[in-house]
C-alpha cells in the first residue's frame, strides 16, 4: 500500500479538525483508508484565536488518520472559510496565435486576465479561482478549448478572495503541525465534490455545510459555480441558546442537542423528560424534549433565512430548481430538511452525506465528514500525493524543469542522436 498514490485532506473547524487519508481507484472513487479527528478549540468562526491549540489539534488529527493508514502522510489539501470569504464572477479574453488555434499557453492567459480583472486591497487576496466555462469566438458553453479553432478564446471565472491575515495564520499553524499545504480549496468547494450529485449541478443547487463556527454557501447554476460566500452563524449557536436559556453548562448543551435535539417541535415528544443540572446547582431538574426542540428551531430558521437572503442578493436565488442539499455537523438534526425547505421558499431539501467511497468508508459516511472527504476527492482529481513533502515537491519541480531544458538543449549539441 504504502508505494501507492495516496492522498490527503485537512478540514481544520471550529469544533473539530478532520483528516481523511485516502487511495484514488481507477473509476475516480477514493477508498478510505484512515481517518483522524480531534477536538478543535483555536479557532472561531474560520480565525485562528489559539496558535498552541490549533496546531495541537492538527497533530492529533493526522496522526491519528496515519495510524490508522500506516502511512507517512507528509502533506494535504486543506480546506479555508470564514466569513471574510468574497467571490466575484469575472470574465477574461484573449485572441490567440498565428495558428487560430486554442493552446494551453491561452488558456493560461486567459484565466489570468480574468484574475486581473479582479480590484484587492492590499490586506486581501485570491485564495481560489474555479473557470465556469469558456467561449470560443463568441460560442460559450465550451467546457474544454484546448485545440479548437479561433481567433478569440473568453473565459468566465469565479474567483474567491479573503483576508491575507488570516489564511496565512492557517496555513502557518499547519506547517508548523509538520504538514505541507499541497493546496487550499474552499471548503464549500470541497463540499459539493462530496455531497452534491451533477444532475443537481445542472438544474441548480445550494449547497448549505452548517458546521461549528460558520455556514458556508456555494451556489452551482447550470453546472458551474456561481456563488460562494460564509454567514458567521452555525451549530454552535444552537448549543449556546440551549446552555443559555436552560441555564447549563456549555458541554451539557452539546451532549442534549446531539442526543436530544429536533430541528422542529413536530418531531419531539411532549412527555420525554431530559435530566438536566443547572449551572452553581447540585440538583437536577427534568425538561420536555419539545422545549429543547422549540429553542433550536429559530436559530435554524435564522441561518436559513440568512442564507436565502445571501442568495438573493448575488442575484442567483431564481435560477435554483433543483433545490438545496445541506451538509455538516449543524445538519443532523432530525427535521432539519423540512426547516431548510419551509425557510428558502418549499425548495425541495435533502441531507447530502459523503458517497462512492470504499474501503473504510462507514467511517465518513456522515455529513460532518464531507469537507474532509471531498477535499481529499480533489486532491486525487489533481494527481496530489500525500506522502511528498514540501521540499520533495521543490526538488521535483527543480528536475523537472532541468529535465525540460535538456530536452530543449540536446539536440542542438548532439544533433545525430
Amino acid at each position: 500500500m504504502a508505494r501507492e498514490r495516496y492522498v490527503a485532506g485537512l478540514d481544520i473547524g471550529t469544533t473539530k479538525v478532520c483528516t481523511v487519508i485516502g487511495i484514488p481507484t481507477d473509476r475516480g472513487g477514493l477508498q478510505i483508508v484512515g481517518v483522524g479527528s480531534a477536538p478543535s478549540t483555536g479557532l472561531k468562526r474560520g480565525v485562528v484565536v489559539d496558535r498552541e491549540a490549533t496546531i495541537d489539534a492538527i497533530q492529533r488529527s493526522v496522526n491519528e488518520a496515519r495510524n490508522m493508514a500506516a502511512l507517512p502522510v507528509k502533506g494535504a489539501y486543506v480546506g479555508v472559510t470564514g466569513d471574510h470569504i468574497e467571490s466575484v464572477n469575472v470574465t477574461g479574453r484573449v485572441h490567440t496565435g498565428p495558428s487560430g488555434e486554442v493552446t494551453q499557453d491561452d488558456v493560461e492567459k486567459v484565466i489570468l486576465a480574468a484574475k486581473d480583472s479582479v480590484t484587492l486591497p492590499s490586506e486581501r487576496e485570491i485564495i481560489y479561482t474555479i473557470v465556469r466555462d469558456y467561449a470560443v469566438d463568441g460560442q460559450a458553453g465550451i467546457k474544454r478549448p484546448l485545440g479548437m479553432s479561433g481567433h478569440r478564446l473568453d473565459a468566465a471565472v469565479h474567483v474567491v478572495q479573503g483576508m491575507s491575515s488570516v489564511i496565512e495564520n492557517l496555513e502557518r499553524c499547519v506547517r508548523d503541525a509538520g504538514i505541507h499545504v499541497q493546496a487550499r480549496i474552499l471548503e464549500p468547494v470541497a463540499t459539493s465534490k462530496a455531497v452534491v450529485t451533477e444532475a443537481e449541478r445542472d438544474l441548480g443547487v445550494i449547497l448549505i455545510d452548517i458546521g461549528g463556527g460558520t455556514t458556508d454557501i456555494a451556489v452551482f447554476v447550470e453546472g458551474a459555480i456561481c456563488h460562494t460566500s460564509a454567514i458567521p452563524i452555525a451549530g454552535t449557536h444552537c448549543t449556546r441558546d440551549l446552555a443559555q436559556l436552560l441555564r447549563i453548562s456549555v458541554d451539557d448543551a452539546e451532549f442534549i442537542k446531539l442526543r436530544f435535539g429536533r430541528a422542529m417541535p413536530e418531531g419531539a415528544s411532549e412527555s420525554e423528560l431530559i435530566q438536566i443540572t443547572l449551572v452553581g446547582q447540585e440538583e437536577t431538574q427534568k425538561v420536555p424534549q419539545k422545549l429543547v426542540a422549540e429553542i433550536i428551531q429559530p436559530r435554524l430558521e435564522e441561518i436559513f433565512t440568512q442564507v436565502r437572503d445571501t442568495v438573493r442578493r448575488a442575484g442567483v436565488y431564481d435560477q435554483v430548481s433543483g433545490g438545496v442539499v445541506i451538509s455538516g455537523g449543524g445538519s443532523q438534526l432530525p427535521g432539519t430538511a423540512k426547516v431548510a425547505s419551509a425557510v428558502l421558499d418549499g425548495l425541495p431539501a435533502r441531507v447530502g452525506s459523503p458517497r462512492g467511497l470504499s474501503g473504510l468508508a462507514d467511517h465518513v459516511r456522515s455529513p460532518s465528514h464531507a469537507t474532509g472527504v471531498g477535499l481529499a476527492l480533489i486532491a486525487a482529481d489533481e494527481d496530489a500525493n500525500a506522502g511528498i513533502a514540501e521540499e520533495e515537491t521543490q526538488q521535483a519541480g527543480v528536475m523537472g524543469y532541468l529535465r525540460s531544458l535538456w530536452d530543449k538543449v540536446a539536440p542542438r549539441i548532439y544533433p545525430n542522436s
